[in-house]
């Protein structure tokens, strides 16, 4: 789904997002010592070595198990949702506008929504193989001759593009409403 590896690093020495003298923000854990995250976790610094052996492995922790834990929340509660729409809907806002707001809270978890990582790659593409999931039947349906993934991938990333944009939340959320009510319009399952 996403193949851009511009940031990714293999070691404490290698470059930092935006290269030498890069103008782009560098996210906390890049500036704290190993010392400071074991202390923070509750750990031993060697305890944090022997499951971690750098900052790069720590933050591709931190992302995938956040995204696992967003994709199971989802995935528990969509079937408190009647209808195509409302499930399309409730996936989209779970996924976009809570880490858009989460971001708004706390600017350094900026780089857990960064495609140039490889484990926000592989967060993105699972949520759009859950999206596929979401949209197969109704899509084969309607006759639209529109392969899943491809509708999935395009809606995982007009949604990234919404958090360039957004104001807030409810912006983004507003955002979110207009592309799903297009696309079960498009699928003919409004309402």
């Amino acid at each position: 789904m996403c193949h851009n590896r511009r940031h990714e690093r293999n070691n404490f020495n290698a470059p930092r997002p935006g290269g030498p003298g890069g103008n782009r923000r560098i996210s906390t854990i890049w500036l704290c010592a190993l010392a400071d995250i074991a202390q923070v976790a509750g750990l031993s610094r060697p305890t944090l070595y022997l499951a971690f052996p750098d900052k790069d492995a720590i933050f591709h922790a931190v992302v995938d198990a956040m995204v696992a834990d967003k994709l199971s929340e989802i995935r528990k509660r969509l079937p408190c949702y009647r209808g195509f729409e409302k499930k399309l809907c409730y996936a989209c806002e779970a996924w976009g506008a809570e880490g858009f707001e989460l971001v708004q809270a706390h600017p350094d978890a900026k780089d857990m929504f960064d495609l140039g990582f490889a484990s926000v790659c592989n967060g993105f593409s699972a949520f759009g193989d859950l999206l596929t999931e979401i949209i197969s039947a109704p899509l084969a349906e309607s006759g639209l001759g529109i392969a899943a993934r491809d509708l999935a991938e395009t809606i995982v990333f007009t949604i990234k593009g919404f958090k360039e944009i957004a104001r807030d939340g409810a912006d983004m959320r507003r955002m979110i409403g207009v592309q799903v009510a297009i696309v079960a319009a498009a699928i003919g399952r409004k309402g």
